[in-house]
Protein backbone atom coordinates (compact mmCIF):
# COMPACT_ATOMS: atom_id res chain seq x y z
CA UNK A 1 0.00 0.00 0.00
CA UNK A 2 1.40 3.50 -0.60
CA UNK A 3 -0.14 4.90 2.79
CA UNK A 4 1.08 3.37 6.00
CA UNK A 5 -1.96 4.92 7.75
CA UNK A 6 -4.82 2.99 5.20
CA UNK A 7 -2.85 -0.43 5.53
CA UNK A 8 -3.23 0.53 9.25
CA UNK A 9 -7.06 1.07 8.83
CA UNK A 10 -7.26 -2.00 6.52
CA UNK A 11 -5.54 -4.48 8.91
CA UNK A 12 -7.98 -2.79 11.82
CA UNK A 13 -11.28 -3.65 10.12
CA UNK A 14 -9.91 -7.24 8.84
CA UNK A 15 -9.32 -7.90 12.64
CA UNK A 16 -12.56 -6.43 13.22
CA UNK A 17 -13.96 -9.06 10.61
CA UNK A 18 -12.22 -11.84 12.15
CA UNK A 19 -13.84 -11.09 15.36
CA UNK A 20 -17.23 -10.65 13.97
CA UNK A 21 -16.62 -14.39 11.59
CA UNK A 22 -15.75 -16.06 14.70
CA UNK A 23 -19.04 -14.77 16.79
CA UNK A 24 -21.25 -15.67 14.42
CA UNK A 25 -19.29 -19.64 14.37
CA UNK A 26 -19.96 -19.37 17.90
CA UNK A 27 -23.47 -18.65 17.84
CA UNK A 28 -23.99 -21.19 14.74
CA UNK A 29 -22.73 -23.69 16.77
CA UNK A 30 -24.67 -23.27 19.60
CA UNK A 31 -27.67 -22.94 17.70
CA UNK A 32 -26.80 -26.02 16.10
CA UNK A 33 -26.09 -27.88 19.82
CA UNK A 34 -29.26 -26.80 21.21
CA UNK A 35 -31.17 -28.05 18.15
CA UNK A 36 -29.55 -31.53 18.90
CA UNK A 37 -29.52 -31.60 22.45
CA UNK A 38 -33.06 -29.51 23.73
CA UNK A 39 -33.14 -31.72 27.42
CA UNK A 40 -29.53 -30.01 28.39
CA UNK A 41 -29.39 -26.78 29.92
CA UNK A 42 -26.15 -25.09 28.86
CA UNK A 43 -24.50 -23.05 31.76
CA UNK A 44 -24.22 -19.73 31.03
CA UNK A 45 -20.16 -19.42 31.43
CA UNK A 46 -19.96 -21.83 28.32
CA UNK A 47 -21.54 -19.35 25.65
CA UNK A 48 -19.22 -16.56 27.45
CA UNK A 49 -16.19 -18.37 26.96
CA UNK A 50 -17.22 -19.66 23.71
CA UNK A 51 -17.91 -16.17 22.42
CA UNK A 52 -14.60 -14.51 23.80
CA UNK A 53 -12.35 -17.21 22.39
CA UNK A 54 -14.03 -17.62 18.80
CA UNK A 55 -13.84 -14.15 18.63
CA UNK A 56 -10.24 -13.65 19.73
CA UNK A 57 -9.39 -16.40 17.45
CA UNK A 58 -10.70 -14.90 14.32
CA UNK A 59 -9.34 -11.58 15.20
CA UNK A 60 -5.91 -13.53 15.48
CA UNK A 61 -6.27 -15.45 12.17
CA UNK A 62 -7.47 -12.58 10.12
CA UNK A 63 -4.35 -10.62 12.08
CA UNK A 64 -1.75 -12.92 10.94
CA UNK A 65 -3.07 -13.10 7.78
CA UNK A 66 -3.74 -9.66 7.11
CA UNK A 67 -0.41 -8.47 5.12
CA UNK A 68 -1.47 -11.68 2.21
CA UNK A 69 -4.83 -10.00 2.49
CA UNK A 70 -3.79 -6.41 1.86
CA UNK A 71 -0.85 -7.69 -0.58
CA UNK A 72 -3.32 -9.43 -2.71
CA UNK A 73 -5.81 -6.78 -2.03
CA UNK A 74 -3.10 -3.95 -3.79
CA UNK A 75 -2.42 -6.54 -6.68
CA UNK A 76 -5.80 -7.08 -7.70
CA UNK A 77 -7.12 -3.37 -7.42
CA UNK A 78 -3.54 -2.20 -9.65
CA UNK A 79 -4.46 -5.14 -12.36
CA UNK A 80 -8.48 -3.69 -12.35
CA UNK A 81 -7.26 0.23 -12.52
CA UNK A 82 -5.06 -0.85 -15.26
CA UNK A 83 -7.90 -2.60 -16.94
CA UNK A 84 -10.38 0.18 -16.00
CA UNK A 85 -7.57 2.45 -18.28
CA UNK A 86 -7.07 0.34 -20.78
CA UNK A 87 -10.97 0.25 -21.55
CA UNK A 88 -12.82 2.51 -23.95
CA UNK A 89 -15.31 5.44 -22.58
CA UNK A 90 -17.89 3.69 -24.08
CA UNK A 91 -17.08 0.15 -23.19
CA UNK A 92 -16.35 1.37 -19.93
CA UNK A 93 -20.02 3.00 -19.71
CA UNK A 94 -21.28 -0.03 -20.43
CA UNK A 95 -19.49 -2.41 -18.26
CA UNK A 96 -20.99 -0.03 -15.50
CA UNK A 97 -24.59 -0.54 -16.67
CA UNK A 98 -24.03 -4.30 -16.58
CA UNK A 99 -22.57 -4.10 -12.86
CA UNK A 100 -25.55 -2.09 -11.67
CA UNK A 101 -28.38 -4.29 -13.68
CA UNK A 102 -26.90 -7.54 -12.32
CA UNK A 103 -26.79 -5.96 -9.12
CA UNK A 104 -30.32 -5.36 -9.03
CA UNK A 105 -31.57 -8.31 -9.82
CA UNK A 106 -29.77 -9.92 -7.32
CA UNK A 107 -31.55 -7.43 -5.04
CA UNK A 108 -34.62 -9.03 -6.77
CA UNK A 109 -33.63 -12.78 -5.90
CA UNK A 110 -32.80 -11.70 -2.55
CA UNK A 111 -36.29 -10.66 -1.61
CA UNK A 112 -37.55 -14.37 -2.69
CA UNK A 113 -35.46 -15.48 -0.09
CA UNK A 114 -37.12 -13.56 2.96
CA UNK A 115 -39.31 -16.81 3.76
CA UNK A 116 -36.00 -18.36 5.42
CA UNK A 117 -35.48 -15.65 7.49
CA UNK A 118 -32.45 -13.91 8.64
CA UNK A 119 -29.87 -16.34 9.20
CA UNK A 120 -26.09 -17.15 8.66
CA UNK A 121 -27.32 -19.38 5.41
CA UNK A 122 -29.35 -16.58 3.90
CA UNK A 123 -26.44 -14.17 4.52
CA UNK A 124 -24.05 -16.39 2.65
CA UNK A 125 -26.25 -16.66 0.02
CA UNK A 126 -27.61 -13.04 -0.72
CA UNK A 127 -23.55 -12.33 -0.94
CA UNK A 128 -22.95 -15.35 -3.74
CA UNK A 129 -26.47 -13.90 -5.54
CA UNK A 130 -24.80 -10.44 -5.42
CA UNK A 131 -20.69 -11.62 -6.44
CA UNK A 132 -21.95 -14.00 -9.42
CA UNK A 133 -24.91 -11.77 -10.97
CA UNK A 134 -22.85 -8.59 -10.24
CA UNK A 135 -19.55 -10.00 -11.65
CA UNK A 136 -22.15 -11.58 -14.83
CA UNK A 137 -23.32 -8.27 -15.83
CA UNK A 138 -19.87 -6.43 -15.70
CA UNK A 139 -18.97 -9.18 -18.17
CA UNK A 140 -21.84 -9.11 -20.70
CA UNK A 141 -21.72 -4.75 -20.45
CA UNK A 142 -18.10 -5.11 -21.01
CA UNK A 143 -18.06 -7.92 -24.20
CA UNK A 144 -21.26 -6.06 -25.44
CA UNK A 145 -20.38 -2.97 -25.51
CA UNK A 146 -20.40 -2.17 -29.00
CA UNK A 147 -24.25 -3.77 -29.31
CA UNK A 148 -25.19 -2.08 -26.43
CA UNK A 149 -23.80 1.89 -27.50
CA UNK A 150 -25.31 1.01 -30.81
CA UNK A 151 -28.87 0.26 -29.03
CA UNK A 152 -28.49 3.55 -27.40
CA UNK A 153 -27.35 5.38 -30.42
CA UNK A 154 -30.13 4.34 -32.39
CA UNK A 155 -32.32 4.98 -29.38
CA UNK A 156 -31.21 7.93 -29.10
CA UNK A 157 -31.22 8.41 -33.09
CA UNK A 158 -35.37 7.97 -33.30
CA UNK A 159 -35.90 10.78 -30.30
CA UNK A 160 -33.70 13.20 -32.52
CA UNK A 161 -35.70 12.13 -35.33
CA UNK A 162 -39.02 12.93 -33.68
CA UNK A 163 -37.79 16.18 -32.65
CA UNK A 164 -36.47 16.67 -36.47
CA UNK A 165 -39.76 16.19 -37.97
CA UNK A 166 -42.39 17.30 -35.12
CA UNK A 167 -40.40 20.35 -33.82
CA UNK A 168 -38.71 21.83 -36.77
CA UNK A 169 -35.57 20.66 -34.91
CA UNK A 170 -32.13 21.02 -37.00
CA UNK A 171 -31.14 17.39 -37.72
CA UNK A 172 -27.47 16.03 -36.84
CA UNK A 173 -25.13 16.47 -39.71
CA UNK A 174 -22.89 13.83 -40.74
CA UNK A 175 -19.08 14.58 -42.17
CA UNK A 176 -17.78 12.21 -45.03
CA UNK A 177 -14.60 11.27 -45.97
CA UNK A 178 -14.38 13.38 -48.96
CA UNK A 179 -16.07 16.29 -46.98
CA UNK A 180 -12.97 16.62 -44.59
CA UNK A 181 -10.37 15.99 -47.34
CA UNK A 182 -12.33 18.53 -49.56
CA UNK A 183 -10.47 21.13 -46.53
CA UNK A 184 -13.63 23.84 -47.35
CA UNK A 185 -15.87 22.60 -44.34
CA UNK A 186 -13.64 23.87 -41.79
CA UNK A 187 -14.60 27.29 -43.38
CA UNK A 188 -18.16 26.35 -43.98
CA UNK A 189 -18.51 25.43 -39.84
CA UNK A 190 -17.16 28.54 -38.88
CA UNK A 191 -19.86 30.77 -40.72
CA UNK A 192 -22.72 28.64 -38.29
CA UNK A 193 -24.67 28.28 -41.61
CA UNK A 194 -24.67 24.48 -40.59
CA UNK A 195 -27.19 24.15 -37.93
CA UNK A 196 -27.79 20.75 -35.49
CA UNK A 197 -24.79 18.40 -34.46
CA UNK A 198 -21.98 18.16 -36.75
CA UNK A 199 -20.98 14.40 -36.17
CA UNK A 200 -17.70 12.56 -37.82
CA UNK A 201 -18.13 8.82 -37.02
CA UNK A 202 -14.48 7.16 -36.10
CA UNK A 203 -14.74 4.99 -38.79
CA UNK A 204 -14.86 7.68 -40.95
CA UNK A 205 -11.06 9.08 -39.38
CA UNK A 206 -10.55 5.37 -39.07
CA UNK A 207 -10.22 6.04 -43.30
CA UNK A 208 -8.56 9.39 -43.28
CA UNK A 209 -5.83 7.91 -41.68
CA UNK A 210 -6.07 5.02 -44.16
CA UNK A 211 -5.42 7.69 -46.89
CA UNK A 212 -2.77 9.57 -44.59
CA UNK A 213 -0.48 6.08 -44.48
CA UNK A 214 -1.26 5.29 -48.67
CA UNK A 215 1.75 4.86 -50.98
CA UNK A 216 0.44 7.17 -53.63
CA UNK A 217 1.90 10.56 -52.78
CA UNK A 218 -1.62 12.56 -54.01
CA UNK A 219 -3.53 10.27 -52.06
CA UNK A 220 -1.49 10.36 -49.01
CA UNK A 221 -1.40 14.64 -49.16
CA UNK A 222 -5.27 14.44 -48.90
CA UNK A 223 -5.23 12.41 -46.02
CA UNK A 224 -2.48 14.18 -44.11
CA UNK A 225 -4.75 17.56 -45.04
CA UNK A 226 -8.02 15.46 -43.75
CA UNK A 227 -6.52 14.77 -40.84
CA UNK A 228 -5.29 18.63 -40.19
CA UNK A 229 -8.62 19.42 -40.89
CA UNK A 230 -9.80 17.38 -38.30
CA UNK A 231 -7.76 18.17 -35.60
CA UNK A 232 -8.84 22.18 -36.05
CA UNK A 233 -12.66 21.72 -35.88
CA UNK A 234 -12.10 19.03 -33.11
CA UNK A 235 -9.78 22.25 -31.09
CA UNK A 236 -12.54 24.62 -32.37
CA UNK A 237 -15.49 22.37 -30.92
CA UNK A 238 -16.82 22.60 -34.46
CA UNK A 239 -17.74 18.54 -34.63
CA UNK A 240 -18.50 15.91 -32.23
CA UNK A 241 -16.79 12.37 -32.25
CA UNK A 242 -19.08 9.13 -32.20
CA UNK A 243 -17.57 5.92 -31.18
CA UNK A 244 -20.51 3.89 -32.31
CA UNK A 245 -19.81 1.54 -35.04
CA UNK A 246 -22.06 -0.54 -37.26
CA UNK A 247 -20.07 -4.19 -37.06
CA UNK A 248 -22.45 -5.95 -39.88
CA UNK A 249 -20.69 -4.24 -43.04
CA UNK A 250 -17.00 -2.90 -43.66
CA UNK A 251 -18.16 -0.36 -46.04
CA UNK A 252 -17.80 3.40 -44.61
CA UNK A 253 -20.59 5.06 -46.79
CA UNK A 254 -23.37 2.40 -46.16
CA UNK A 255 -22.37 2.54 -42.15
CA UNK A 256 -22.60 6.66 -42.90
CA UNK A 257 -25.82 6.62 -44.31
CA UNK A 258 -27.29 4.03 -41.72
CA UNK A 259 -26.47 5.98 -38.78
CA UNK A 260 -27.67 9.52 -41.00
CA UNK A 261 -31.06 7.37 -42.17
CA UNK A 262 -31.78 6.31 -38.24
CA UNK A 263 -31.59 9.95 -36.91
CA UNK A 264 -32.94 11.82 -39.47
CA UNK A 265 -29.67 13.10 -40.13
CA UNK A 266 -28.26 14.58 -43.31
CA UNK A 267 -24.59 13.73 -45.08
CA UNK A 268 -22.44 16.42 -45.76
CA UNK A 269 -20.08 15.23 -49.02
CA UNK A 270 -18.72 15.95 -52.20
CA UNK A 271 -19.35 12.21 -53.84
CA UNK A 272 -21.70 12.61 -56.22
CA UNK A 273 -22.37 9.38 -56.17
CA UNK A 274 -23.09 8.56 -52.50
CA UNK A 275 -25.37 11.54 -53.00
CA UNK A 276 -27.32 9.36 -55.24
CA UNK A 277 -27.19 6.04 -53.37
CA UNK A 278 -28.53 8.52 -50.26
CA UNK A 279 -31.32 9.88 -53.26
CA UNK A 280 -32.19 6.19 -53.34
CA UNK A 281 -32.84 5.91 -49.62
CA UNK A 282 -34.61 8.66 -48.99
CA UNK A 283 -31.84 10.49 -47.22
CA UNK A 284 -30.96 14.15 -46.96
CA UNK A 285 -27.22 15.08 -48.76
CA UNK A 286 -25.44 18.30 -48.69
CA UNK A 287 -23.14 18.52 -52.09
CA UNK A 288 -20.47 21.08 -51.28
CA UNK A 289 -19.80 20.96 -54.79
CA UNK A 290 -23.42 22.31 -55.62
CA UNK A 291 -23.09 24.70 -52.89
CA UNK A 292 -20.37 26.37 -53.84
CA UNK A 293 -21.49 26.63 -57.55
CA UNK A 294 -24.98 28.20 -56.18
CA UNK A 295 -22.62 30.57 -54.47
CA UNK A 296 -21.05 31.45 -57.61
CA UNK A 297 -21.94 35.50 -58.75
CA UNK A 298 -23.60 35.00 -62.02
CA UNK A 299 -21.64 35.47 -64.85
CA UNK A 300 -23.75 36.38 -67.89
CA UNK A 301 -23.47 37.37 -71.62
CA UNK A 302 -22.62 40.94 -72.27
CA UNK A 303 -20.90 41.44 -69.20
CA UNK A 304 -17.60 43.02 -68.58
CA UNK A 305 -14.62 40.77 -66.34
CA UNK A 306 -10.97 41.30 -65.55
CA UNK A 307 -9.18 38.30 -65.85
CA UNK A 308 -5.21 36.98 -65.83
CA UNK A 309 -4.17 34.91 -68.98
CA UNK A 310 -2.29 32.35 -67.52
CA UNK A 311 -1.73 29.87 -70.30
CA UNK A 312 -2.32 28.87 -74.50
CA UNK A 313 -5.82 27.08 -74.86
CA UNK A 314 -6.19 24.57 -77.18
CA UNK A 315 -7.59 26.42 -79.89
CA UNK A 316 -5.12 28.99 -82.11
CA UNK A 317 -4.68 32.13 -80.31
CA UNK A 318 -6.59 31.27 -77.28
CA UNK A 319 -5.63 32.28 -74.04
CA UNK A 320 -7.23 30.77 -70.90
CA UNK A 321 -7.54 32.22 -67.36
CA UNK A 322 -9.89 32.31 -63.98
CA UNK A 323 -12.02 34.43 -62.59
CA UNK A 324 -11.52 34.46 -58.84
CA UNK A 325 -14.03 31.57 -57.69
CA UNK A 326 -12.02 29.32 -60.08
CA UNK A 327 -13.99 29.80 -63.28
CA UNK A 328 -12.61 28.95 -66.12
CA UNK A 329 -12.16 31.52 -68.99
CA UNK A 330 -11.47 31.31 -72.21
CA UNK A 331 -10.33 33.98 -74.57
CA UNK A 332 -10.56 34.57 -78.27
CA UNK A 333 -7.02 35.72 -79.12
CA UNK A 334 -5.75 36.16 -75.75
CA UNK A 335 -2.51 33.99 -76.26
CA UNK A 336 -0.21 37.25 -76.54
CA UNK A 337 -1.74 38.27 -73.45
CA UNK A 338 -0.32 35.44 -71.30
CA UNK A 339 0.44 36.74 -67.76
CA UNK A 340 -1.53 39.84 -68.14
CA UNK A 341 -4.60 40.90 -66.56
CA UNK A 342 -7.20 42.20 -69.34
CA UNK A 343 -10.74 43.03 -69.49
CA UNK A 344 -12.90 40.39 -71.57
CA UNK A 345 -16.52 40.83 -71.95
CA UNK A 346 -18.41 37.53 -71.89
CA UNK A 347 -19.51 36.06 -74.39
CA UNK A 348 -20.99 32.42 -73.47
CA UNK A 349 -21.38 30.48 -70.42
CA UNK A 350 -21.67 26.71 -70.18
CA UNK A 351 -22.25 24.05 -67.52
CA UNK A 352 -20.04 21.19 -67.96
CA UNK A 353 -19.20 18.36 -66.08
CA UNK A 354 -16.06 19.71 -65.23
CA UNK A 355 -17.32 22.84 -63.95
CA UNK A 356 -18.49 26.21 -65.33
CA UNK A 357 -16.57 27.60 -68.77
CA UNK A 358 -16.91 30.97 -69.72
CA UNK A 359 -16.03 31.87 -73.27
CA UNK A 360 -14.90 35.98 -73.77
CA UNK A 361 -13.29 38.02 -76.39
CA UNK A 362 -10.95 41.01 -75.60
CA UNK A 363 -12.94 44.46 -74.98
CA UNK A 364 -12.41 46.99 -77.26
Amino acid sequence: MKSKGLERLLRVLLVLLGIGIGLTVCQLGLQLYRLANRDISIPAWIPVAGYSGMGVLGGLIFLLLSRRIIRRFTLLSGAMQKQIDKMPLNQLMSAVIGLILGLIVAALLRETLTFLGNSMATTALSAILYLTLGALGYNIGKKRSREFMMMMTRLSGVHEKRKTVRRGYASRKYLDTSAIIDGRIGALLRTGILEGEIVVPQYVIDEVQHLADSSDENTREKGRRGLEMLRQMQEEQLVTVDDTDDETTKDVDVKLMRAARDCGGTVITTDTTMQKAAAVSNIRTVNLHALAEAMRPAVTEGMTVEVRIAREGKEAGQGIGHLADGTLVVVENGKEYIGDDVEVIVTAARQTSGGRMVFARLAG
